[in-house]
């Protein structure tokens, strides 16, 4: 206990790098770009929607569609440069020769690419959600700016789970970008077809994430196809928790063992 109390200023100082490598690097300005491109979607649509259906839905359909897309894509590039970027630069060698543990410099630098896309995409939604919000025919029946930080949490931990998958595959493959691709958007987009079966919707991470979405708005026949029956919200999220926390664990031992050299 007192070891890790003793290197405590190094795992913050590693956090506080890896936060301002997200927001200053080349990487960083495309995530910026992405939050951007929403807004000005936003903006646009604001502008030119006139109906009463379009207007209600429009931050329903974004969210599942656009941040959905987004929060995947930025798990899993980022999440894999989480080990790849330390290798490229040399600076993970340097860490090991340090008196401090791998599996804690890989959690400090997961808890920054967490905290720091969790608050760019959240901020995002938000003022996606204050843009629609001043439409003059959106219902008011409903607290919009409410539910965003309800998508908002429901995206965080998509960014959390897709994420440490993205860590698992770094640790273990090379071109784990390409192999995060291929789970993201090859077998986790099959589970969501309409008409497979429920068994095999159940053992993706994108079923429980769809579950916790409100569905307001969202037609039930949609909702019907992409679940095939919904899990309880609370199931969904410890689900959720458990797949990303033994993830987390079968990857923090990976590294553990593994020797990266110049």
């Amino acid at each position: 206990m007192s070891t890790i109390q003793n290197a405590l200023p190094s795992y913050i100082a590693i956090f506080k790098l890896t936060i301002r490598q997200l927001f200053l690097s080349r990487k960083g300005l495309l995530i910026i770009l992405g939050c951007i491109l929403s807004l000005l979607i936003a903006v646009v649509f604001r502008i030119t929607a006139q109906g009463f259906s379009s207007v209600n839905s429009f931050i329903p359909y974004m969210t599942l569609l656009y941040y959905g897309f987004f929060t995947n894509l930025c798990a899993i590039f980022y999440g894999s440069a989480i080990v790849s970027d330390e290798i490229d630069s040399g600076g993970l060698t340097y860490l090991q020769m340090r008196p401090i543990s791998k599996p804690h410099i890989l959690l400090s630098k997961f808890a920054a690419y967490l905290v720091g896309t969790t608050i760019l995409i959240g901020i995002s939604h938000l003022l996606l959600t204050g843009i629609i919000q001043t439409h003059p025919i959106l219902s008011k029946r409903v607290l919009v700016l409410g539910m965003s930080f309800v998508y908002t949490g429901t995206l965080t931990l998509g960014l959390f789970a897709y994420g440490t998958i993205a860590v698992l595959l770094s640790v273990r493959f090379k071109n784990p970008v390409l192999w995060g691709l291929l789970f993201v958007f090859g077998w986790e987009r099959i589970t969501v077809i309409t008409g497979m079966p429920i068994g095999i919707k159940r053992i993706s991470i994108t079923h429980y994430l769809i579950g916790l979405f409100p569905d307001y708005r969202l037609p039930r026949d949609l909702l019907d196809g992409l679940l095939g029956g919904s899990s309880p919200k609370l199931l969904a999220v410890l689900l959720i928790c458990l797949i990303t926390v033994g993830g987390m664990a079968i990857a923090m031992r990976i590294f553990k063992k593994r020797e990266y050299l110049m």
